[in-house]
């Protein structure tokens, strides 16, 4: 039955979403080390799970059409679900939202986060650039001394 296909298929979303917000919990703390290294390692693992999320969306989206579904908000799938798969799917929606929710805040977190160091990055290599200019010497006058 298509229907409890969509189920199984939101839970592996439920599933990856909350194997990359695990992933962007670490990379808050790799930002927040300056563990460059295990932040490049979480990047890399973030990459992978979206992947996965990708494939299961464009999976989702024809499992909905196949529903007669496709225009469908996910909150409202548990009333338009067979009568006898209306408590799971209260469920699975239910879980999937909530594990959105939390990735969702995650990501706006790191993505903060990682954005604050790099202005102080910016702003620490704009103050060196500038010490060096000012203890440069000129240049521009020559020595007839010698």
């Amino acid at each position: 039955m298509a229907f409890q296909e969509y189920l199984t298929l939101l839970e592996e979303i439920q599933k990856d979403l909350v194997q990359v917000t695990e992933v962007e919990q670490r990379k808050i703390a790799a930002i927040q080390a300056g563990d460059l290294l295990t932040l490049d390692e979480c990047m890399k693992q973030e990459q992978v799970v979206t992947l996965s999320l990708r494939g299961r969306e464009q999976r989702r989206k024809a499992l909905l059409q196949q529903l007669g579904l496709e225009q469908l908000p996910l909150r409202e799938l548990p009333r338009h679900s067979p009568q006898e798969l209306q408590a799971r799917a209260t469920q699975v929606t239910e879980q999937t939202l909530r594990a959105w929710q939390v990735y969702d805040s995650a990501q706006k977190a790191a993505r903060t986060l990682m954005e604050s160091k790099l202005r102080q990055i910016d702003k620490e290599l704009e103050r060196r650039n500038q010490k060096k200019e000012s203890a440069a010497p000129d240049r521009r006058q020559t020595d007839f001394r010698a």
